[in-house]
């Protein structure tokens, strides 16, 4: 059976029976000590990767928020050319009103010219 650092446990025997209680403090504060460093690579290991998974997050916002801009500039082309083709229809239905009620396109219902000449 080996101990800490690959010491024999009969060495680590001898090693507390020459040195006492404080020998055994030693040992324990060694044992504590691997276990700090253990606990802390952890720790490192795992903030990187915590500080991983944010940057992966936020290119993933940065590239929703341009991707939200690019259909904004594209809403605001569409919406342009939207308000030419309503501008045109609203002019070519005026024009279709104002024939209507002039009522000369019918013969059944044309008004009654009142000068004389020839009627087409």
């Amino acid at each position: 059976m080996t101990g800490m650092d690959g010491i024999a446990m009969d060495a680590v025997i001898k090693l507390v029976s020459n040195f006492g209680i404080p020998g055994i403090v030693l040992i324990i504060w060694a044992f504590s000590e691997k276990s700090h460093e253990r606990t802390l690579k952890q720790y490192r290991e795992d903030m990187i990767e915590q500080r991983r998974m944010y940057e992966e997050g936020m290119q993933e916002i940065r590239r929703m928020y341009e991707n939200n801009a690019d259909l904004v500039r594209d809403y605001l082309s569409l919406a342009g050319n939207l308000k030419d083709v309503v501008t045109i229809n609203t002019q070519a239905w005026q024009r279709v009103t104002d024939d209507i009620n002039r009522n000369q396109f019918c013969p059944m219902v044309r008004l009654k010219k009142y000068a004389t000449g020839v009627e087409p």
